[in-house]
């Protein structure tokens, strides 16, 4: 009979009802949305780069290395020794290594000197390997491959002919205009920083900086470590056991040929998302500031409608409802509000994330799962149904207070 009596209320008022539905559905949605996106895009952050034990540089914070190393940001405090590199890689327990000289740019995107074990070792995500979406990896000395936001921005295709310049900056007066690559292979979007940076050989490094032309080769012609012994920004590891990594890192930190640091990626990502936590945050009380909002909006409604009713809770009262009776309709109005609202807000997250998630996946090459968290979605449902009870005491009592007899004269 209750359940009768909620329904019928809310049929006679319900362009009210929809109205307030209508903006706790969508306070809802803002809360669930932002709170989803926040975990997948601390996930996506965390995965920039996936299966390496070890970023090794110079001496330098751990932020820093990682910075400049993955993110592209910032620069290294020094160069590290080809011997220094050799010495660390050949150690037992190295399974493999991916070396990287930074230092020169093109049109304000990193140049980075690498082997082609980057490819082959680089990993991000779920340790997903980086692919090829055209060509192939270099085996000259005057070849490049970009990465997918460098070749979309600058509306690059396979053999095209570019030049790098000297130094990191976006505007630069040096170019290495007697050294012109071609480019051979465009990079699959990751979604990370990987995608905003081209990739030559380790050994064309040394000869950008140097006046002559040299005569392209094939890499397998000039080694390193014989003719080319470049100094490196940084170098990945990837140890033979997981429980060497601890020992390796605690012996390349106290290395006294050179000073260097060693840092677990992982635990410097996670480092790193703490000091951009303030926006996480900010987000966050923007949200529950919005459903508060619509809940006291609710609330104005519930109080707004008690002079309509005053006539139909006169009727109940003289019918013999007591206090709880009372109470717990204009409760249970403002519950079925808000679970009705919820609802709508859950399902509106859910579609747009189904019918998004390729257009952010195809021009962001961001990666966010359609299918949100239950748990949390739950707890802000309990949360929301909480505070709608308690907040429908307020009208809730003013309805009863209201005496029989001036509801039975109207």
């Amino acid at each position: 009979m209750l359940l009768k009596l909620v329904l019928a209320s809310l049929w006679s008022r319900r362009v009210m009802a929809i109205l307030t539905c209508t903006s706790i559905g969508i306070s809802m949605l803002v809360l669930i949305g932002v709170e989803h996106l926040r975990a997948e895009v601390k996930n996506n952050f965390e995965r920039t780069v996936s299966g390496v034990d070890l970023i090794v540089g110079s001496r330098t914070s751990g932020i820093n290395l990682l910075l400049f190393s993955v993110f592209k940001i910032g620069n290294p405090s020094n160069n590290i020794q080809w011997k220094t590199y050799q010495d660390i890689v050949n150690r037992n327990q190295v399974a493999w290594s991916v070396p990287l000289s930074m230092g020169d740019s093109h049109q304000g995107f990193s140049v980075i000197g690498t082997t082609n074990d980057y490819f082959k070792y680089f990993k991000y995500g779920d340790k997903q390997h980086i692919s090829f979406v055209q060509g192939e990896s270099f085996k000259r000395l005057y070849e490049v491959v970009l990465g997918a936001d460098v070749a979309k921005s600058l509306g690059y295709n396979i053999n095209q002919s570019l030049v790098m310049s000297h130094g990191t900056g976006k505007v630069s007066f040096t170019h290495h205009d007697n050294h012109p690559f071609r480019v051979v292979g465009i990079l699959k979007s990751t979604g990370t920083p990987a995608d905003q940076s081209l990739y030559i050989p380790l050994q064309s490094i040394d000869i950008l900086h140097q006046t002559q032309h040299i005569h392209d080769e094939l890499l397998t012609e000039v080694p390193l470590g014989q003719k080319y012994q470049p100094q490196l920004s940084a170098f990945l590891l990837g140890s033979k056991s997981k429980i060497a990594v601890l020992r390796l890192q605690r012996d390349i930190n106290q290395y006294k040929q050179e000073p260097l640091s060693a840092i677990l990626p992982a635990l410097a990502l996670r480092e790193l998302w703490k000091i951009v936590g303030a926006v996480e945050i900010s987000l966050r009380v923007i949200s529950w500031l919005i459903l508060a909002t619509a809940l006291i909006c609710m609330t104005t409604m519930l109080l707004a409608s008690m002079k309509e009713r005053e006539r139909e809770l006169a009727v109940l009262r003289a019918l013999g409802a007591k206090a709880h009776i009372i109470i717990l309709l204009i409760g249970t109005e403002a519950l079925l509000l808000t679970l009705l609202g919820s609802l709508a807000g859950y399902l509106l997250v859910t579609v747009g994330l189904f019918l998004g998630q390729p257009l952010l996946e195809h021009h962001f090459a961001l990666y966010i799962s359609p299918y949100v968290d239950l748990t949390s979605v739950g707890r802000f449902f309990l949360i929301a149904a909480c505070a709608a009870i308690l907040l429908s005491f307020i009208p809730a009592v003013s309805a009863y207070k209201k005496s029989l007899l001036s509801g039975l004269k109207q």
